[in-house]
Protein backbone atom coordinates (compact mmCIF):
# COMPACT_ATOMS: atom_id res chain seq x y z
CA UNK A 1 0.00 0.00 0.00
CA UNK A 2 1.34 3.30 -1.06
CA UNK A 3 2.86 5.22 2.26
CA UNK A 4 3.42 2.02 4.27
CA UNK A 5 6.58 1.34 5.95
CA UNK A 6 7.16 -2.30 6.28
CA UNK A 7 10.15 -3.28 8.93
CA UNK A 8 11.26 -6.68 8.70
CA UNK A 9 14.07 -8.12 9.85
CA UNK A 10 14.45 -12.06 8.71
CA UNK A 11 14.38 -14.51 11.71
CA UNK A 12 17.82 -15.22 11.46
CA UNK A 13 18.68 -11.63 12.14
CA UNK A 14 16.42 -12.25 15.66
CA UNK A 15 18.41 -14.87 16.46
CA UNK A 16 21.72 -13.22 16.13
CA UNK A 17 20.97 -10.14 18.00
CA UNK A 18 21.78 -9.40 21.09
CA UNK A 19 20.03 -8.63 24.55
CA UNK A 20 20.96 -4.81 23.74
CA UNK A 21 19.67 -5.04 20.66
CA UNK A 22 16.51 -6.46 21.03
CA UNK A 23 15.87 -3.79 24.39
CA UNK A 24 17.05 -1.35 21.22
CA UNK A 25 14.12 -2.59 18.76
CA UNK A 26 11.63 -2.70 21.64
CA UNK A 27 12.57 1.38 22.57
CA UNK A 28 12.24 1.47 18.95
CA UNK A 29 9.09 0.35 18.23
CA UNK A 30 7.21 1.55 21.71
CA UNK A 31 8.26 4.85 21.39
CA UNK A 32 7.43 7.41 23.30
CA UNK A 33 8.16 10.01 25.65
CA UNK A 34 11.88 9.00 27.45
CA UNK A 35 12.67 12.11 29.68
CA UNK A 36 9.97 10.55 32.23
CA UNK A 37 9.42 7.10 33.06
CA UNK A 38 5.90 6.00 34.96
CA UNK A 39 6.28 3.11 37.10
CA UNK A 40 3.48 1.05 38.89
CA UNK A 41 3.09 0.71 42.39
CA UNK A 42 1.28 -1.07 44.95
CA UNK A 43 -0.08 0.15 48.61
CA UNK A 44 1.11 -1.67 51.22
CA UNK A 45 -1.29 -0.11 53.63
CA UNK A 46 -3.84 0.37 51.80
CA UNK A 47 -4.01 -2.10 48.57
CA UNK A 48 -4.63 1.04 46.14
CA UNK A 49 -1.90 1.28 43.06
CA UNK A 50 -1.20 3.36 40.29
CA UNK A 51 1.80 5.37 38.38
CA UNK A 52 4.28 7.65 39.02
CA UNK A 53 6.93 8.47 37.19
CA UNK A 54 10.44 7.44 38.54
CA UNK A 55 11.85 10.26 40.93
CA UNK A 56 15.55 10.16 42.13
CA UNK A 57 14.23 12.02 44.98
CA UNK A 58 11.31 9.95 46.27
CA UNK A 59 10.92 9.00 49.60
CA UNK A 60 14.18 11.12 50.20
CA UNK A 61 14.42 12.83 53.48
CA UNK A 62 13.71 16.91 53.53
CA UNK A 63 13.62 16.48 49.51
CA UNK A 64 10.33 14.30 49.38
CA UNK A 65 7.59 16.72 49.38
CA UNK A 66 4.86 13.43 49.59
CA UNK A 67 6.53 12.17 53.19
CA UNK A 68 4.94 14.74 55.07
CA UNK A 69 3.98 17.66 53.06
CA UNK A 70 1.50 14.76 51.20
CA UNK A 71 2.44 16.76 47.96
CA UNK A 72 1.49 15.49 44.77
CA UNK A 73 4.46 14.39 42.29
CA UNK A 74 3.45 17.28 40.11
CA UNK A 75 3.49 19.64 42.32
CA UNK A 76 7.02 18.88 44.31
CA UNK A 77 9.48 21.36 44.02
CA UNK A 78 12.15 18.90 44.31
CA UNK A 79 11.20 16.19 41.59
CA UNK A 80 14.09 14.77 39.70
CA UNK A 81 12.75 12.57 36.95
CA UNK A 82 14.49 9.88 35.60
CA UNK A 83 15.13 9.06 31.62
CA UNK A 84 14.10 6.02 30.14
CA UNK A 85 17.63 3.81 30.04
CA UNK A 86 18.10 0.37 29.05
CA UNK A 87 18.24 -1.45 32.42
CA UNK A 88 15.32 -0.18 33.30
CA UNK A 89 13.44 -1.92 30.20
CA UNK A 90 15.68 -5.07 31.21
CA UNK A 91 13.94 -5.36 34.79
CA UNK A 92 10.67 -4.78 32.99
CA UNK A 93 11.60 -8.16 31.10
CA UNK A 94 12.81 -9.85 34.05
CA UNK A 95 9.35 -8.91 35.82
CA UNK A 96 11.34 -7.36 38.75
CA UNK A 97 8.84 -3.73 38.09
CA UNK A 98 6.27 -2.73 35.53
CA UNK A 99 6.75 0.26 33.23
CA UNK A 100 4.62 2.33 31.30
CA UNK A 101 5.18 4.76 28.78
CA UNK A 102 3.68 8.62 27.81
CA UNK A 103 2.45 8.12 24.42
CA UNK A 104 1.98 12.27 23.34
CA UNK A 105 4.87 14.05 23.17
CA UNK A 106 5.69 17.84 24.02
CA UNK A 107 5.01 18.75 20.45
CA UNK A 108 1.46 16.51 20.41
CA UNK A 109 2.92 14.27 18.42
CA UNK A 110 2.84 10.07 18.83
CA UNK A 111 4.48 7.07 17.46
CA UNK A 112 1.63 4.85 18.22
CA UNK A 113 -1.55 4.76 19.24
CA UNK A 114 -3.37 1.91 20.81
CA UNK A 115 -6.71 1.24 21.42
CA UNK A 116 -7.82 -0.16 25.10
CA UNK A 117 -10.48 -3.24 25.07
CA UNK A 118 -11.62 -4.01 28.38
CA UNK A 119 -14.63 -6.07 30.33
CA UNK A 120 -15.05 -4.15 33.95
CA UNK A 121 -18.49 -4.52 34.67
CA UNK A 122 -18.20 -8.63 33.41
CA UNK A 123 -20.59 -8.76 30.86
CA UNK A 124 -19.30 -7.57 27.92
CA UNK A 125 -17.33 -9.17 25.32
CA UNK A 126 -14.06 -7.59 24.44
CA UNK A 127 -13.00 -10.35 22.34
CA UNK A 128 -15.67 -9.87 19.45
CA UNK A 129 -15.02 -6.22 19.33
CA UNK A 130 -11.52 -6.68 19.09
CA UNK A 131 -11.88 -8.57 16.29
CA UNK A 132 -14.39 -6.82 14.51
CA UNK A 133 -11.42 -3.33 14.84
CA UNK A 134 -8.93 -5.86 13.40
CA UNK A 135 -11.43 -6.54 10.69
CA UNK A 136 -11.78 -3.37 10.37
CA UNK A 137 -8.15 -2.42 10.27
CA UNK A 138 -7.21 -5.33 7.55
CA UNK A 139 -9.81 -4.24 5.26
CA UNK A 140 -8.27 -0.82 4.94
CA UNK A 141 -5.11 -2.56 5.04
CA UNK A 142 -4.07 -0.57 8.19
CA UNK A 143 -1.74 -3.01 9.97
CA UNK A 144 -2.82 -3.69 13.32
CA UNK A 145 -1.51 -5.48 16.13
CA UNK A 146 -3.46 -7.02 19.35
CA UNK A 147 -1.89 -7.61 22.76
CA UNK A 148 -3.71 -9.13 25.76
CA UNK A 149 -3.53 -6.52 28.63
CA UNK A 150 -1.73 -7.79 32.06
CA UNK A 151 -4.51 -8.23 33.62
CA UNK A 152 -5.61 -10.88 31.14
CA UNK A 153 -9.10 -9.87 30.95
CA UNK A 154 -8.55 -6.99 27.97
CA UNK A 155 -6.96 -6.45 24.95
CA UNK A 156 -5.08 -3.44 23.35
CA UNK A 157 -4.85 -2.92 19.53
CA UNK A 158 -1.40 -0.83 18.49
CA UNK A 159 -1.25 0.62 15.12
CA UNK A 160 2.25 2.06 15.08
CA UNK A 161 4.05 5.17 12.87
CA UNK A 162 6.82 5.35 10.93
CA UNK A 163 7.52 8.96 12.26
CA UNK A 164 5.60 11.33 14.34
CA UNK A 165 2.24 11.36 13.58
CA UNK A 166 -0.06 15.04 15.45
CA UNK A 167 -2.09 12.75 17.96
CA UNK A 168 -5.42 14.43 16.72
CA UNK A 169 -5.01 13.25 12.89
CA UNK A 170 -3.58 9.71 14.54
CA UNK A 171 -7.28 9.83 16.82
CA UNK A 172 -9.49 11.25 14.52
CA UNK A 173 -8.76 8.14 12.09
CA UNK A 174 -9.55 5.49 15.30
CA UNK A 175 -12.39 6.48 16.14
CA UNK A 176 -13.49 6.43 12.65
CA UNK A 177 -12.48 2.53 12.72
CA UNK A 178 -13.97 1.85 15.71
CA UNK A 179 -17.07 2.87 14.63
CA UNK A 180 -16.60 1.41 11.26
CA UNK A 181 -16.53 -1.61 12.97
CA UNK A 182 -19.62 -0.59 15.39
CA UNK A 183 -17.72 -1.19 18.62
CA UNK A 184 -18.42 2.74 19.99
CA UNK A 185 -22.32 3.97 18.68
CA UNK A 186 -24.81 5.64 20.85
CA UNK A 187 -25.31 2.49 22.74
CA UNK A 188 -21.58 2.58 24.92
CA UNK A 189 -23.19 0.27 27.56
CA UNK A 190 -22.55 -2.47 25.08
CA UNK A 191 -19.04 -1.64 24.42
CA UNK A 192 -16.05 -3.14 25.65
CA UNK A 193 -14.03 -0.12 24.49
CA UNK A 194 -12.57 1.84 27.02
CA UNK A 195 -10.20 5.29 25.98
CA UNK A 196 -7.63 5.44 23.15
CA UNK A 197 -3.73 6.35 24.20
CA UNK A 198 -2.91 9.25 23.67
CA UNK A 199 -6.42 9.80 24.76
CA UNK A 200 -6.24 13.58 23.84
CA UNK A 201 -5.09 15.97 20.79
CA UNK A 202 -2.82 18.30 22.96
CA UNK A 203 -1.14 18.26 26.77
CA UNK A 204 -3.07 20.62 28.59
CA UNK A 205 0.02 21.76 30.24
CA UNK A 206 -0.74 20.19 33.54
CA UNK A 207 0.66 16.25 33.52
CA UNK A 208 2.13 14.10 30.11
CA UNK A 209 -1.04 13.18 29.23
CA UNK A 210 -2.18 9.20 29.66
CA UNK A 211 0.03 6.38 29.93
CA UNK A 212 -0.40 2.82 28.98
CA UNK A 213 1.50 0.40 30.51
CA UNK A 214 4.66 -1.11 28.35
CA UNK A 215 4.20 -5.52 27.13
CA UNK A 216 6.50 -8.26 27.62
CA UNK A 217 6.69 -7.64 31.52
CA UNK A 218 8.30 -10.44 32.65
CA UNK A 219 5.72 -12.03 34.92
CA UNK A 220 2.34 -11.26 33.19
CA UNK A 221 4.31 -13.22 30.08
CA UNK A 222 4.60 -16.32 31.95
CA UNK A 223 0.42 -16.02 32.07
CA UNK A 224 0.37 -15.36 28.58
CA UNK A 225 -0.33 -11.44 28.75
CA UNK A 226 1.32 -8.53 27.54
CA UNK A 227 2.11 -10.21 24.65
CA UNK A 228 1.46 -10.38 20.61
CA UNK A 229 -1.78 -12.27 19.87
CA UNK A 230 -1.93 -14.44 17.14
CA UNK A 231 -4.99 -13.75 14.75
CA UNK A 232 -5.31 -16.93 13.39
CA UNK A 233 -6.01 -18.46 16.99
CA UNK A 234 -9.08 -16.04 17.51
CA UNK A 235 -6.40 -13.69 19.53
CA UNK A 236 -6.47 -16.56 21.88
CA UNK A 237 -2.89 -18.13 21.79
CA UNK A 238 0.44 -15.60 21.81
CA UNK A 239 2.97 -16.12 18.83
CA UNK A 240 5.44 -18.55 19.36
CA UNK A 241 8.07 -15.91 18.61
CA UNK A 242 7.51 -12.40 20.47
CA UNK A 243 11.21 -11.04 18.86
CA UNK A 244 10.08 -12.20 15.31
CA UNK A 245 6.59 -10.51 15.16
CA UNK A 246 8.75 -7.18 16.89
CA UNK A 247 11.18 -7.09 14.05
CA UNK A 248 8.51 -7.29 11.42
CA UNK A 249 5.98 -4.98 12.53
CA UNK A 250 4.96 -3.10 9.92
CA UNK A 251 4.58 0.91 10.33
CA UNK A 252 2.34 3.58 8.49
CA UNK A 253 3.63 6.70 7.16
CA UNK A 254 1.09 9.80 7.69
CA UNK A 255 0.02 9.68 3.84
CA UNK A 256 -2.22 6.22 5.00
CA UNK A 257 -3.87 8.53 7.41
CA UNK A 258 -4.30 11.43 5.09
CA UNK A 259 -5.71 8.84 2.32
CA UNK A 260 -8.22 7.77 4.69
CA UNK A 261 -9.37 11.12 5.73
CA UNK A 262 -9.44 12.21 2.22
CA UNK A 263 -11.81 8.94 1.46
CA UNK A 264 -14.07 8.95 4.74
CA UNK A 265 -14.29 12.65 4.37
CA UNK A 266 -13.17 13.27 8.14
CA UNK A 267 -11.40 16.66 7.00
CA UNK A 268 -14.11 18.19 8.88
CA UNK A 269 -13.88 16.83 12.18
CA UNK A 270 -9.88 16.97 11.91
CA UNK A 271 -9.89 21.28 11.41
CA UNK A 272 -12.07 21.50 14.22
CA UNK A 273 -16.10 21.70 15.32
CA UNK A 274 -17.24 22.08 19.03
CA UNK A 275 -15.79 18.93 20.04
CA UNK A 276 -12.25 19.43 19.48
CA UNK A 277 -12.63 23.59 21.13
CA UNK A 278 -14.24 21.15 24.34
CA UNK A 279 -11.04 18.99 24.19
CA UNK A 280 -8.51 21.81 23.71
CA UNK A 281 -9.59 22.85 26.79
CA UNK A 282 -10.49 19.83 28.93
CA UNK A 283 -7.75 17.96 27.75
CA UNK A 284 -10.34 15.12 26.89
CA UNK A 285 -12.78 14.35 24.12
CA UNK A 286 -15.67 12.56 23.98
CA UNK A 287 -15.29 9.34 22.87
CA UNK A 288 -17.54 9.70 20.13
CA UNK A 289 -17.05 11.81 17.14
CA UNK A 290 -20.58 11.89 16.73
CA UNK A 291 -22.17 16.00 16.86
CA UNK A 292 -23.02 17.58 19.83
CA UNK A 293 -26.51 17.69 21.05
CA UNK A 294 -28.85 20.81 22.07
CA UNK A 295 -29.25 19.83 25.68
CA UNK A 296 -32.53 22.06 25.54
CA UNK A 297 -34.02 19.86 22.65
CA UNK A 298 -32.74 17.14 24.83
CA UNK A 299 -34.52 18.38 28.12
CA UNK A 300 -37.63 18.72 25.96
CA UNK A 301 -38.04 15.57 25.13
CA UNK A 302 -36.60 13.22 28.01
CA UNK A 303 -38.72 13.90 31.41
CA UNK A 304 -35.37 12.23 33.40
CA UNK A 305 -33.43 15.25 32.18
CA UNK A 306 -35.30 17.63 32.61
CA UNK A 307 -35.68 16.26 36.17
CA UNK A 308 -32.23 17.09 36.55
CA UNK A 309 -31.99 20.31 35.47
CA UNK A 310 -35.07 21.33 37.59
CA UNK A 311 -34.29 19.12 40.69
CA UNK A 312 -30.65 20.78 40.79
CA UNK A 313 -30.95 21.92 44.60
CA UNK A 314 -31.66 17.97 45.77
CA UNK A 315 -30.35 16.50 42.52
CA UNK A 316 -28.80 13.00 44.16
CA UNK A 317 -24.66 11.99 43.32
CA UNK A 318 -25.97 9.25 40.55
CA UNK A 319 -28.43 11.24 38.88
CA UNK A 320 -25.69 14.56 38.60
CA UNK A 321 -23.31 11.77 37.28
CA UNK A 322 -25.85 10.74 34.60
CA UNK A 323 -27.01 14.31 33.78
CA UNK A 324 -22.44 15.54 33.25
CA UNK A 325 -22.47 12.37 31.09
CA UNK A 326 -25.18 13.88 28.42
CA UNK A 327 -24.42 17.63 29.10
CA UNK A 328 -20.58 17.59 28.68
CA UNK A 329 -21.40 16.37 25.25
CA UNK A 330 -23.93 18.76 24.46
CA UNK A 331 -23.10 22.19 22.75
CA UNK A 332 -21.36 24.54 25.61
CA UNK A 333 -21.27 21.74 27.38
CA UNK A 334 -18.52 22.41 29.79
CA UNK A 335 -20.13 25.66 30.88
CA UNK A 336 -23.96 24.18 30.28
CA UNK A 337 -22.15 21.84 32.89
CA UNK A 338 -21.30 24.10 35.73
CA UNK A 339 -24.65 25.99 35.36
CA UNK A 340 -26.31 23.18 35.76
CA UNK A 341 -24.65 22.08 38.75
CA UNK A 342 -24.64 25.66 40.31
CA UNK A 343 -27.97 25.29 42.44
CA UNK A 344 -26.53 23.05 44.57
CA UNK A 345 -25.82 23.87 48.15
CA UNK A 346 -22.18 22.22 48.10
CA UNK A 347 -21.01 23.20 44.64
CA UNK A 348 -17.54 23.86 43.96
CA UNK A 349 -15.74 24.66 40.44
CA UNK A 350 -13.17 21.83 41.30
CA UNK A 351 -15.20 19.32 42.07
CA UNK A 352 -17.41 20.08 39.14
CA UNK A 353 -14.49 19.88 37.02
CA UNK A 354 -13.09 17.13 38.29
CA UNK A 355 -16.41 15.34 37.42
CA UNK A 356 -16.46 16.95 34.04
CA UNK A 357 -13.42 15.29 33.16
CA UNK A 358 -14.27 12.09 34.71
CA UNK A 359 -17.64 12.03 32.42
CA UNK A 360 -15.70 12.69 29.31
CA UNK A 361 -13.99 10.31 30.24
CA UNK A 362 -16.44 7.32 30.27
CA UNK A 363 -16.85 5.30 26.92
CA UNK A 364 -20.29 7.77 26.19
CA UNK A 365 -23.13 8.83 27.41
CA UNK A 366 -25.62 7.07 29.73
CA UNK A 367 -28.15 4.79 28.26
CA UNK A 368 -32.06 4.89 28.71
CA UNK A 369 -31.43 1.31 29.80
CA UNK A 370 -29.30 2.55 32.75
CA UNK A 371 -30.87 5.19 33.34
CA UNK A 372 -33.89 2.82 34.25
CA UNK A 373 -32.77 0.96 36.36
CA UNK A 374 -31.05 3.57 38.30
CA UNK A 375 -34.10 5.94 38.67
CA UNK A 376 -36.86 4.70 36.11
CA UNK A 377 -39.66 6.51 37.78
CA UNK A 378 -39.32 9.44 34.94
CA UNK A 379 -39.36 6.80 32.06
CA UNK A 380 -42.13 5.48 32.68
CA UNK A 381 -44.14 8.01 30.38
CA UNK A 382 -41.73 8.78 27.89
CA UNK A 383 -43.05 8.13 25.00
CA UNK A 384 -39.64 7.39 23.01
CA UNK A 385 -39.19 4.04 25.43
CA UNK A 386 -38.09 1.47 23.55
CA UNK A 387 -37.11 3.98 20.25
CA UNK A 388 -33.96 5.46 21.69
CA UNK A 389 -30.61 4.32 23.44
CA UNK A 390 -29.82 7.49 24.71
CA UNK A 391 -31.25 10.74 25.73
CA UNK A 392 -28.56 12.37 23.81
CA UNK A 393 -29.57 11.79 20.45
CA UNK A 394 -32.80 13.60 20.83
CA UNK A 395 -31.15 16.46 20.53
CA UNK A 396 -29.26 16.06 17.03
CA UNK A 397 -30.72 17.25 14.38
CA UNK A 398 -32.99 14.83 11.16
CA UNK A 399 -32.88 12.30 13.51
CA UNK A 400 -35.30 9.50 12.10
CA UNK A 401 -35.78 6.14 13.94
CA UNK A 402 -36.70 2.78 11.65
CA UNK A 403 -39.27 0.35 13.74
CA UNK A 404 -38.01 -2.55 11.88
CA UNK A 405 -34.41 -2.32 13.42
CA UNK A 406 -34.20 -0.68 16.09
CA UNK A 407 -31.38 1.81 15.35
CA UNK A 408 -31.93 5.71 14.72
CA UNK A 409 -29.59 7.59 11.92
CA UNK A 410 -28.90 11.57 11.39
CA UNK A 411 -28.19 13.32 8.78
CA UNK A 412 -25.05 14.39 9.67
CA UNK A 413 -23.88 11.01 10.54
CA UNK A 414 -24.97 9.64 7.20
CA UNK A 415 -23.07 12.57 5.30
CA UNK A 416 -20.18 12.09 7.40
CA UNK A 417 -17.63 9.18 8.27
CA UNK A 418 -19.85 6.18 9.44
CA UNK A 419 -22.27 5.61 6.88
CA UNK A 420 -20.18 5.86 3.61
CA UNK A 421 -19.37 2.68 2.19
CA UNK A 422 -15.63 2.10 1.31
CA UNK A 423 -14.13 1.21 -1.47
CA UNK A 424 -13.79 -2.11 -0.74
CA UNK A 425 -17.07 -2.27 0.65
CA UNK A 426 -18.89 -0.74 -2.86
CA UNK A 427 -16.88 -3.91 -4.19
CA UNK A 428 -18.59 -6.40 -1.47
CA UNK A 429 -22.12 -5.02 -2.22
CA UNK A 430 -21.12 -4.72 -6.28
CA UNK A 431 -19.86 -8.23 -6.29
CA UNK A 432 -22.59 -10.48 -4.16
CA UNK A 433 -25.78 -7.88 -3.60
CA UNK A 434 -28.25 -10.51 -5.42
CA UNK A 435 -26.79 -13.45 -2.97
CA UNK A 436 -27.05 -10.78 0.22
CA UNK A 437 -30.42 -10.15 -0.58
CA UNK A 438 -32.01 -13.22 -1.45
CA UNK A 439 -30.63 -14.55 2.51
CA UNK A 440 -32.42 -11.19 3.81
CA UNK A 441 -35.44 -11.86 2.20
CA UNK A 442 -35.37 -15.62 2.78
CA UNK A 443 -36.21 -16.54 -0.65
CA UNK A 444 -32.94 -18.90 -0.38
CA UNK A 445 -32.38 -21.50 2.21
CA UNK A 446 -29.32 -21.11 4.04
CA UNK A 447 -26.75 -24.21 3.61
CA UNK A 448 -23.83 -23.32 5.94
CA UNK A 449 -23.37 -21.77 9.47
CA UNK A 450 -22.05 -18.34 7.76
CA UNK A 451 -25.12 -18.39 5.99
CA UNK A 452 -27.41 -18.70 8.93
CA UNK A 453 -25.43 -16.11 10.96
CA UNK A 454 -25.86 -13.76 7.75
CA UNK A 455 -29.57 -14.47 8.32
CA UNK A 456 -29.92 -13.76 11.77
CA UNK A 457 -28.28 -10.73 11.83
CA UNK A 458 -30.25 -9.80 9.19
CA UNK A 459 -32.77 -10.57 11.51
CA UNK A 460 -31.66 -8.08 14.04
CA UNK A 461 -30.66 -11.46 15.91
CA UNK A 462 -27.02 -11.28 15.87
CA UNK A 463 -24.27 -8.59 15.84
CA UNK A 464 -22.82 -8.63 12.80
CA UNK A 465 -19.21 -10.43 12.97
CA UNK A 466 -17.56 -10.26 8.84
CA UNK A 467 -17.57 -7.58 6.61
CA UNK A 468 -20.08 -9.33 4.52
CA UNK A 469 -22.60 -8.74 7.30
CA UNK A 470 -21.35 -5.23 7.91
CA UNK A 471 -21.27 -4.23 4.85
CA UNK A 472 -24.75 -5.12 3.39
CA UNK A 473 -26.12 -3.70 6.80
CA UNK A 474 -24.58 -0.46 6.18
CA UNK A 475 -25.74 -0.49 2.85
CA UNK A 476 -29.30 -1.02 3.79
CA UNK A 477 -29.09 1.80 6.83
CA UNK A 478 -27.97 4.14 3.97
CA UNK A 479 -30.95 3.48 1.66
CA UNK A 480 -33.11 3.60 4.69
CA UNK A 481 -31.30 7.11 5.76
CA UNK A 482 -30.63 8.96 3.05
CA UNK A 483 -32.77 10.47 0.28
CA UNK A 484 -33.13 8.06 -2.60
CA UNK A 485 -30.27 7.84 -4.40
CA UNK A 486 -30.03 7.32 -8.33
CA UNK A 487 -30.07 3.85 -8.81
CA UNK A 488 -29.39 1.34 -11.82
CA UNK A 489 -31.78 -1.19 -12.45
CA UNK A 490 -29.63 -3.76 -14.59
CA UNK A 491 -30.98 -6.75 -16.33
CA UNK A 492 -29.31 -10.08 -14.93
CA UNK A 493 -30.48 -13.85 -16.37
CA UNK A 494 -31.35 -16.32 -13.97
CA UNK A 495 -28.72 -19.22 -14.67
CA UNK A 496 -31.64 -21.43 -12.85
CA UNK A 497 -34.27 -20.20 -14.71
CA UNK A 498 -33.04 -18.61 -17.67
CA UNK A 499 -35.88 -15.77 -17.09
CA UNK A 500 -34.49 -12.24 -17.00
CA UNK A 501 -34.87 -10.15 -13.94
CA UNK A 502 -34.80 -6.79 -12.33
CA UNK A 503 -32.50 -6.30 -8.94
CA UNK A 504 -31.74 -3.12 -7.13
CA UNK A 505 -28.05 -2.22 -7.79
CA UNK A 506 -26.62 1.50 -7.41
CA UNK A 507 -25.25 2.18 -10.82
CA UNK A 508 -22.17 3.38 -9.32
CA UNK A 509 -21.13 -0.64 -7.77
CA UNK A 510 -21.76 -1.53 -11.49
CA UNK A 511 -18.55 -3.99 -13.03
CA UNK A 512 -16.47 -4.18 -9.86
CA UNK A 513 -14.18 -6.63 -9.02
CA UNK A 514 -12.83 -7.69 -5.70
CA UNK A 515 -10.03 -10.09 -4.58
CA UNK A 516 -12.13 -11.46 -1.42
CA UNK A 517 -9.32 -11.09 1.79
CA UNK A 518 -11.32 -13.44 4.32
CA UNK A 519 -11.25 -17.00 3.32
CA UNK A 520 -14.56 -16.68 0.89
CA UNK A 521 -14.85 -20.72 -0.11
CA UNK A 522 -16.61 -21.60 -3.72
CA UNK A 523 -18.06 -24.57 -4.65
CA UNK A 524 -16.64 -27.02 -7.25
CA UNK A 525 -17.56 -27.08 -10.33
CA UNK A 526 -17.43 -31.54 -10.48
CA UNK A 527 -20.56 -31.72 -8.05
CA UNK A 528 -22.97 -28.53 -8.38
CA UNK A 529 -25.47 -27.48 -10.90
CA UNK A 530 -24.46 -24.62 -12.65
CA UNK A 531 -26.27 -22.26 -10.51
CA UNK A 532 -24.47 -23.42 -7.63
CA UNK A 533 -21.49 -22.85 -9.33
CA UNK A 534 -21.37 -19.10 -8.52
CA UNK A 535 -23.17 -19.78 -5.19
CA UNK A 536 -20.76 -17.63 -2.40
CA UNK A 537 -20.12 -19.48 0.64
CA UNK A 538 -19.55 -17.07 3.11
CA UNK A 539 -16.82 -17.95 5.36
CA UNK A 540 -17.96 -17.87 9.05
CA UNK A 541 -16.01 -15.94 11.97
CA UNK A 542 -14.12 -19.21 13.25
CA UNK A 543 -12.89 -19.75 9.69
CA UNK A 544 -11.40 -16.04 9.51
CA UNK A 545 -9.80 -15.52 13.20
CA UNK A 546 -9.16 -19.91 13.35
CA UNK A 547 -10.89 -22.61 15.19
CA UNK A 548 -9.94 -20.92 18.53
CA UNK A 549 -7.67 -24.27 20.00
CA UNK A 550 -4.52 -23.24 21.92
CA UNK A 551 -1.11 -23.63 20.44
CA UNK A 552 1.00 -26.55 22.41
CA UNK A 553 4.14 -25.12 21.82
CA UNK A 554 3.93 -21.82 22.97
CA UNK A 555 5.12 -21.50 25.98
CA UNK A 556 3.80 -18.07 26.94
CA UNK A 557 6.49 -16.19 27.64
CA UNK A 558 9.03 -13.92 25.91
CA UNK A 559 10.76 -16.57 24.49
CA UNK A 560 14.54 -15.98 23.11
CA UNK A 561 15.69 -13.11 25.74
Amino acid sequence: MAGKAMLHRPSEMVRVMTKFDKIKLFREIFKGREDVVPRHWISAKTGRSGYSPICRNEWQYLRCQKRGMKVTCAACENKAYMPLSDSLIYDHFMGKHILGVYPLFSDNTCYFIAADFDNHKKNLSPLHDIRAFYEVCQLQEIPCYILRSKSGTGYHAFIFFEGPVPARKARVVIFALLQEAEVIKDNMELSSFDRLFPNQDKLSGKGFGNLIALPFQGKAAKNGHTLFLNPDSGFITPYKNQWDILAGIQKNTVSVLDDLISEWNLSQTLTGDENSQLAEYTGYSPKSAYPLSDFQRVAEECAFIAHCRDDAKTLSEPDWYILLTIAARCKDGRQLSHKLSEPYPEYTPEETEAKIRHALDSPGPYCCRTIQRINGRYCKTCKHIGKVKSPIVLGRKKTTYQENTGRFHTGSIVRHLHYQLTSKEKELIGKHYKFYRSLDKGSRIPRTEAQKHFQWVCQGQRHPSSSHERAYLKYKKIQAAQKPVQYGYPEIQSAQSGVRETILWPADLKGVRWHDFFMLDYKTASDKTSSEKSELQIAHSKDIYGSGRNDSKCTGHISGF
